[in-house]
This record gives structure tokens, sequence and C-alpha cells, in this order.
């Protein structure tokens, strides 16, 4: 059974992820010819429907790669296999028109390892950043075109993971609280005490992330109409990482148990330190006849300038993460639950820059990022109330909505020649579907996200989207133990 499960899951991970990463570009935004591209912040399903909120999150169903503490927070003996798929619809517009452009494609790939108590492992991949775009100028010269400049992008950045969560605390402490009864005119009639438990974990995470992928950059000049002795000019620009950077995470949570209710509060965090992760350059400038955007045949006349795999280094920032998380559920009935989170996120990309023999360039083309998000999850009825057969399937269902702000790290030169900053506003809405299929545990969520990126001021470009995650997380079923030695088979 758990071969046939495995297998199934990476067969249908690797020919996904093969179509996608061939076949697909993640976007087609202008904004994407920034930096190492846009970045991708198309979370987990889950995730994504509560505003994007993680950092605090130790949901036992879910593989959270943004905080490795919560590896250690899987259930024993009950590994996860996790699929996430996304797609987004864009609205680009300026003052004069607009432009729709849609994408899906395999968004992650999660697998959750409990291999002993209080000890998870994590592993998985997922894009980092995508780049996708082409933009052209034309000359105009008395309502005559003279020619055309063509910026063109493409690929995009993967980010691999291997995490390791350890939880060296988890305690938990009778404690009884004084009771007195009194009657209407207020004398005491009894003293007792009432008894409860005090929860409290710690737990600590490390992740080492393995950034790979090509962005590849176009920039060609030509002239129009293509004939005659004019020469066109291009330049092909690559650039490919393949370099590490690590993640350390911690979660706290204090928690009560009562005999009605089950309360707790975390708060986490994570930090990804500043490193030079090692890249490679291609270089390739030539001129040309012909047009490659009027369907000519073109031929190469000179090789300007040729540069192949020239080592260096991209400079990536440090990442701040804090959050907190108040969960407030019932004991009895239908065991509801109903989750709180908040976060704030701070990345230094204004040290961002890249290092190529002795060119050294992106000095200051970016600034810091700051991501607030915060988010509710409403659950009627848990797996345990579920297990009773006394609720409907609509109140087995988890119910999350969001909202989350961003102050992205683009400085863009607007048509003033002043420098403009690109501020991200969205709202979201999920839901998570329990589904048990054959001897295997599976959780269906659904996220969709709303939101407007820019503006159309001073010649900038404003983005409104429609975005939509899905994922599904299969578990081993009751009964179906992994990692445990049996006396018989």
């Amino acid at each position: 059974m758990r071969n046939k499960y495995l297998g199934l899951i990476l067969l249908f991970v690797l020919c996904l992820w093969g179509d996608y990463s061939m076949a697909q570009k993640g976007t087609q935004s202008p904004y994407s010819s920034y930096g190492i591209g846009e970045l991708n912040r198309r979370s987990y399903a889950s995730i994504s429907g509560m505003g994007g909120v993680s950092v605090a999150s130790t949901d036992s169903t879910v593989v959270n790669s943004n905080n490795p503490a919560s590896y250690a927070f899987f259930s024993r003996n009950k590994p996860i296999f996790q699929v996430g798929l996304s797609g987004k619809t864009s609205d680009f517009s300026n003052a004069t028109s607009t432009s729709t452009q849609r994408h899906f494609g395999l968004n992650q790939f999660q697998l959750g390892l409990p291999i002993k108590k209080n000890w998870g492992i994590g592993v998985g991949i997922k894009p980092y950043s995508f780049t996708g775009y082409t933009i052209t100028n034309f000359d105009v010269v008395d309502q005559d075109t003279l020619g055309q400049a063509v910026s063109e992008g493409s690929g995009g950045i993967r980010i691999a993971n291997l995490g390791l969560g350890y939880k060296p605390l988890n305690a938990y402490k009778k404690a009884y609280k004084p009771r007195v009864l009194l009657d209407s005119l207020g004398n005491v009639i009894s003293r007792d005490s009432v008894g409860y438990w005090k929860t409290r974990t710690l737990s600590f995470g490390f992740n080492a992330n393995y950034l790979f992928g090509t962005s590849l950059n176009t920039r060609s000049n030509e002239f129009l109409p293509s004939y005659g002795s004019n020469f066109n000019a291009r330049v092909q620009n690559g650039i490919r990482m393949s370099g590490y950077t690590f993640e350390f995470g911690a979660s706290y949570q204090i928690g009560r148990i009562t005999a009605t209710k089950n309360t707790s509060l975390s708060i986490a965090g994570s930090y990804t330190p500043a490193m030079a992760v090692r890249a490679f350059e291609d270089i390739l400038t030539y001129s040309y006849v012909g047009s490659y955007y009027k369907g000519e045949t073109t031929g190469i006349v000179d090789t300007i300038e040729f540069a192949d795999n020239v080592e260096g280094k991209l400079y990536m920032p440090d990442v701040y993460k804090i959050g907190v998380e108040y969960r407030i559920g019932s004991v009895r009935g239908n065991r509801s639950m109903l989750r709180l989170a908040a976060e704030v996120n701070y990345e230094t990309w204004s040290n961002f820059k890249s290092e190529f023999g002795t060119v050294t360039s992106d000095v200051n083309s970016m600034k810091d990022r700051l991501f607030v998000a915060a988010g509710i999850e409403w659950n009627p009825s848990t797996i345990s109330g579920m297990r009773n057969n006394t609720t409907s399937f609509l109140s087995r269902l988890k119910y999350r909505v969001g909202v989350n702000y961003t102050d992205t790290e683009l400085k863009i030169n607007n048509n003033l020649g002043e420098i403009s900053t690109v501020q991200d506003y969205g709202m979201s809405f999920g839901i998570g579907i329990p589904v048990s299929i054959s001897n295997a545990s599976t959780n269906i969520n659904i996220g969709a996200n709303f939101g407007a990126l820019g503006s159309t001021e001073n010649g900038l470009i404003k983005e409104n989207y429609i975005g939509f995650q899905v994922g599904i997380s299969i578990t081993p079923g009751n009964g179906d133990y992994w990692f445990v030695k049996r006396k018989y088979d």
C-alpha cells in the first residue's frame, strides 16, 4: 500500500513538474524585469487562503516550509505528501491600454517525515522567482516608425529545501483553579477547585535551501523597415544560480485545556541570513540583419561580445519573519476550532547586488521589502467530531479569509524622472476539504486571492489580479503507521 501511494505521487509530481518547467511561464509581468525576477509569493493553498500567514502555523496535516520549526509537529508515524498548483489572471494597464495574461502550473511539492518522537524532516521544491515579459518601444518621427527596441525575459529560479525540526519541550502540567459557590445573598456555600492542564511547547528548525535555475534577458534594437545596409543589435544575458541559503526557525506555544475549552497562543519567527550565492553569467552581443519580430530570416553579421560561464555571486537579502497565532476550540461535542493569526516579514533587498568578474551591478537598484498579513480559519467540526458522524459535511470544512499588504522591493523610474515605489494590496479566501480515500486521509485545500499591484500614475503600470491555488496533502489512514518496527508481517 505504501509503495503504491508513494510511486503514484512521485510519478504525478515528476510529470507535472517536467511539463511546468519546460512549457510554462510563471509570469508575463513587466515588473519581472527587475532583479532576479518576480518573487514567488504563491503559497500553499491553505496558507494562501489566510492571506499568506504561515510562520506561527503548526498544522499537522500541512508541510509548512516557511518555518522549519513546524516540522516537529508532524503526527507521529504519519508522513505527508503535499502537492500545490496555482493559477493567475492579471490585467496590466497604463493610462491608455490594458492587456490580460493568464498562467497555470505546479507551485510546489513537499514531503513531511516524522522520523521519531518530536523530530520531523521536511523536503520539497517550489519556484523562487519568475522572469517573463516582453516590452516594446517604437521610435516614431513624424508619424513614421523608424525602429523598435524590444526587451524580453524568460526563465526563473527554483528553490529546493531540506530541513529538520525538533521539539525539546512538550510539557503538560496539571493545575487547579479555586472555585467558590455563592448563594443569592453572597454567602459561601462551598469551596473547591477545578483542575485543568497547562501546556508548553518549544521547537526549533533548520532549512538548507538550494537555489538553481536560469533567468534570461534579451534586448534587441531593430531599424524599420528591416532592409538595406542597416544592422540591428541584440544582447542576450543569462544568469544561472547554483548556491545555498539557510533558514533558522523557532516556535513557542502556551496553552490551557479545561473540561470545555482548549486554547493556545503561539509566537514564532524565522531568520534567513544574507548570503552571497554562487551564480554564472553568459553574455552574447551581436549585430544582425532581418527582424526577429516580423518573421524574417535573420543572420549574424558580427559578434561584438561573448562571455561564457563567468562565475560570480548574487548577494541575497536578510529575511526576518515573526508571527502569532491564537487558537480556541471546544473540547466537547463537535470540537470546533477557531484560528486567528498575523505576521510581519522584512527582507533587506536594498543590499542586493551582483558581481561577475570585475563588474558589479544592480547596486541600490531595489529597496527593502515589507509584508504584513492577517487571517482567520474556522472549523465548525474538527476531525474528532467528524468521527462521531454527528455533523454535516459543510460543518467539517475549514473556512478561511485573510488580508495582506506588501511594500515591494521595486524602485521604478516614472515618466517624470522620479523614483516611484510599488505597493500590493490583497484579500484572500479559502476552504479545506477532508476526504478519505482507501486507507489514506486526504485534505484538499482551495484558495483564491484578489489584489492590485502598482498604479497607473506618471506612466507606471498597474496589475489587477485574481489568483487561485489548489493543494492536496495525503497521509496514511488510521492503523497504517509508518516508521514502526513490526513484530509480525
